[in-house]
C-alpha cells in the first residue's frame, strides 16, 4: 500500500512540474538532448523519492537541481565524445563566430564566451525569471553567492560585448 501511495505522489509531482523541468531543459540544449535529460531527472527523481521536498514550488526547485546535473553530465560526455572525434580526425576544434554576420554583437555568441556557471545564473535570472532564492535553491549555495556570482556574470557579459562591439569597428576600418 505503501508503494502504490508513493506512486501517486510522484505521478502527481510529475504532473505539475514536467513543463517546468522540461523548458529548462530545452532552454539548455537540443529537444532530443532535453527529453533525455528530462527522462533522467525523473529516474534520479524516484530513486530519491525520500528526499523531495514536501511543498511544490521547493519540489519544482529541487528537480531543477537535478536537472542542471543530469545537463552538466550530458555536456561533459559531449565534450569527450567531442574531443575522441577531433583526435580521431586530427582535426582542431573550430572557435564559436565571435560576432553575428552583419557585424552586430551577438548575445549568443557573447554568451557562449563566458564560464558555464556565468552562462547558468544568467539563464536562471533572466530565462527561468527566479528569484535570488530560488537560484541559491538550485545551484545549491547561498542567497549572497547569488548577488555576487550575478552581478560578476553581468561585467563579464559586459565586457564580451563590448569586445565584439570593438572587432566590428575594427573590422569596417
Amino acid at each position: 500500500m505503501e508503494s502504490e501511495a508513493q506512486a501517486d505522489e510522484f505521478d502527481r509531482l510529475f504532473r505539475s512540474t514536467f513543463r517546468r523541468v522540461l523548458a529548462y531543459c530545452l532552454r539548455r540544449t537540443s529537444e532530443t538532448a532535453a527529453h533525455d535529460a528530462v527522462s533522467e531527472v525523473y529516474a534520479v527523481a524516484w530513486r530519491k523519492r525520500r528526499h523531495v521536498p514536501d511543498e511544490e514550488h521547493d519540489a519544482a526547485l529541487w528537480l531543477l537541481g537535478i536537472a542542471r546535473n543530469v545537463l552538466a553530465n550530458q555536456a561533459r560526455g559531449q565534450r569527450r565524445w567531442a574531443r575522441l572525434i577531433r583526435r580521431a580526425a586530427q582535426q582542431p576544434a573550430e572557435p564559436p563566430p565571435s560576432v553575428s554576420t552583419d557585424g552586430a554583437p551577438d548575445l549568443a555568441s557573447a554568451l557562449a564566451a563566458l564560464s558555464a556557471a556565468d552562462q547558468e545564473i544568467l539563464r536562471l535570472t533572466y530565462w527561468d525569471e527566479l528569484p535570488h532564492r530560488d537560484i541559491a535553491v538550485v545551484l545549491g549555495i547561498s542567497v549572497g553567492a547569488v548577488a555576487t556570482r550575478l552581478h560578476r556574470a553581468r561585467e563579464r557579459l559586459r565586457a564580451a560585448l563590448a569586445t565584439q562591439s570593438k572587432e566590428k569597428q575594427h573590422a569596417r576600418r
